[in-house]
């Protein structure tokens, strides 16, 4: 055997694992970099995209519950929550002119004009592109991502915190010098005095019948006589707690009704705690075809209130009521109604302040078609107003408001107000204050 040419045959094959290595290393590094890199990509692209929709749905909830007409002041937000949002360690580029509002898609559920689109970039045109590791040893710098996001302003019918008082919905008075009546026009009859008559039996301190009409909000009938949006946003408003008497059936005239709780209170203070806390189950007004029952019991409350019916609570309600509002007031003690809005509150946006309360209206009709007396123990709601409680006090001589403490009166401003779930208003949009916003695209 010649054992040199076995030598040189090996000798000629050094070197092979070397070159293996180097092939598996350059499939190594590109698998890092398809790894490492692109992981990168992935993880800023879903960081861009939640920078993207926290800033539209905070440009958006601005519109709803600060202003829908401040658009600098929607986009400022916009901006400032899409940046707070890092996108890989670092805030994306978002500029003022990246927070716009497009017309809204079509199909989406929710109210036209009232969209807001938000681009984010961490990219090269922005000059804050992503980095690049492994990628660098093939000649690749750096990397980027986009995001947009659009948020829309959408009705709702639901609460989990319908405070334990509803009140009568707005009806058109009659006034026979006036060419009545003024529906489907602006009522410039109706007022802190004016009483609605058209189930008066004319005796005792009841004045006689008057054909005063009322017309619920939704369907054909649009809005109704009621009260809407943007026009009423800010009016004023009382609950009269304290002047809850029969004989004069007026604005603000005040049932207090018995709202479910999660936690199952069901005793003497159950009426306070309503007002101080929510009762966590559903509560919505009721649809066009519902009908409410002539009696509800206590086991009945929750599947009745998610409908829209509700069973009314007999007893003084004056004292717990101030003790409630109290209670309220004090957990954003600042907040006050100012320029059209709630000013110096510890709530963003102000809609969200506990003083800012869901209050049931009664369908006027059904109300009093059950017991012209109003003394029925069951009422349909046709709506939910938004209330920012300003404090108890007194409706004055001339209509003017006083706050005063020991007040019969519950006052404060309408307004929109958070909704919760989705449950879809049946309601127009003019005449729907529970909002919401959410992502479309």
């Amino acid at each position: 055997m010649d054992r040199s040419g076995s030598i040189g045959r090996l000798s000629s094959q050094r070197g092979a694992v070397l070159v293996h290595v180097a092939i598996a290393l350059l499939g190594l590094i590109a698998f890092s970099t398809f790894v490492t890199d692109y992981g990168v990509l992935w993880v800023s692209r879903g960081q861009a995209q939640t920078a993207a929709d926290a800033g539209a749905l905070s440009g958006a909830l601005s519109l709803a519950f600060d202003s829908s007409s401040d658009l600098a002041g929607a986009r400022a937000r916009a901006r400032a929550v899409a940046l707070a949002n890092q996108v890989f360690g670092a805030a994306p580029d978002v500029q003022l002119t990246d927070v716009t509002f497009p017309s809204c898609p079509p199909g989406t559920p929710g109210l036209p004009a009232t969209c807001v689109k938000v681009d984010a970039f961490r990219n090269q045109a922005r000059g804050n592109p992503l980095p690049m590791f492994f990628g660098r040893t093939l000649g690749l710098a750096n990397q980027g991502v986009r995001a947009t996001a659009t948020a829309q302003i959408v009705t709702g019918a639901r609460t989990e915190c319908l405070k334990p008082w509803a009140v009568l919905d707005r009806w058109d008075e009659y006034d026979a010098a006036g060419g009545e009546p003024d529906f489907p026009g602006v009522d410039n009859d109706f007022d802190h005095t004016s009483t609605y008559d058209r189930y008066s039996d004319g005796t005792g301190q009841s004045p006689a019948p008057e054909p005063d009409l009322y017309v619920r909000p939704g369907g054909a009938n649009g809005s109704g006589t009621g009260f809407r949006l943007p026009a009423d946003t800010g009016r004023q408003f009382a609950l009269k707690v304290g002047d809850n008497e029969n004989s004069s059936v007026s604005p603000g005239w005040f049932r207090a009704i018995r709202i479910p709780r999660l936690d199952g209170q069901n005793g003497a203070n159950v009426y306070r705690s309503n007002i101080e806390t929510c009762g966590g189950l559903p509560s919505t007004y009721a649809a066009p075809n519902t009908e409410c029952p002539n009696r509800i019991g206590n086991d009945d409350r929750a599947s009745w209130a998610a409908r829209g019916c509700f069973a009314t609570e007999p007893g003084n309600m004056v004292g717990p009521t101030e003790e409630g509002v109290n209670t309220l007031i004090a957990l954003d003690r600042n907040a006050r109604w100012s320029g059209g809005g709630i000013m110096n509150s510890e709530f963003s946006p102000a809609a969200f302040s506990p003083r800012v309360v869901p209050v049931g209206v009664i369908d006027v009709d059904d109300f009093l078609a059950r017991d012209p007396r109003g003394a029925n123990g069951v009422l349909r709601l046709v709506n939910i107003y938004g209330f920012f409680i300003e404090g108890m006090g007194e409706v004055n001589a001339d209509g003017s408001m006083t706050i005063v403490s020991g007040g019969r009166s519950v006052i404060g401003r309408l307004m929109v107000i958070p909704t919760t779930g989705a449950a879809p208003s049946t309601l127009p949009a003019e005449a729907s204050f529970l909002r919401q916003v959410v992502l479309v695209r």
